[in-house]
């Protein structure tokens, strides 16, 4: 008996009704909710304009960097795609087009920027280390080309100093004899041009 008074008792507290104070708290409560969810919103629209803004500029200056390569890069079809079991190789070619190759043999692209960002993340973050390191090789030869055609340079510049002064003498005597020639009075025949180039 003693039991069921208590219950009554506290069923009888809990349908009371609240009182002003309690009931101006909860108000406040659920209105600062909707601010909260309004923040929120506004927060993610924003951020997800930034998000978009900055893969538009990374994969243009992506564009930029491999496609001098002219290198393709095979990406894992998990990066792509994680519920695709039929993707069995993923194939980015130098312009930005990924070609999503089926184990059926067939083949579907796509650009880089139909992607959604964290697949765009997941593909940068597997090939940046190989564009390093392509980059990397392409610096090295071409600096050795360089070295290489500097020293050529040099050693041509040395031999074409040694050149003109041998070259030179018979186009100067050809245009001493020219100039002889128009001081002859007229009907004086002219000298043998060859004659005056070896004099």
């Amino acid at each position: 008996m003693a039991q069921e008074a208590q219950i009554q008792r506290e069923d009888s507290q809990q349908a009371q009704p609240l009182s002003a104070s309690q009931s101006s708290q909860r108000e406040s409560d659920f209105v600062l909710s909707i601010k909260t969810l309004q923040e929120e919103s506004v927060q993610i629209s924003e951020l997800s304009e930034m998000e978009r803004t900055y893969g538009i500029e990374v994969i243009s200056s992506l564009k930029q960097i491999i496609e001098p390569l002219g290198v393709s890069f095979h990406i894992k079809p998990a990066s792509v795609s994680k519920a695709d079991s039929t993707l069995s190789d993923v194939v980015l070619t130098p312009q930005g087009v990924v070609c999503l190759i089926h184990t059926n043999g067939t083949m579907n692209s796509r650009a880089l920027e139909s992607l959604q960002s964290e697949t765009l993340v997941r593909i940068l973050t597997e090939i940046i280390p190989e564009i390093r390191s392509l980059l990397l090789e392409k610096r090295q030869k071409t600096s050795g080309r360089v070295g290489m055609l500097e020293k050529v340079a040099r050693e041509f510049r040395k031999v074409a100093s040694a050149l003109p002064s041998r070259q030179r003498a018979p186009a100067d005597n050809a245009q001493s004899s020219r100039e002889k020639s128009s001081q002859l009075p007229q009907g004086t025949p002219s000298p043998d041009p060859l004659k005056a180039a070896l004099s």
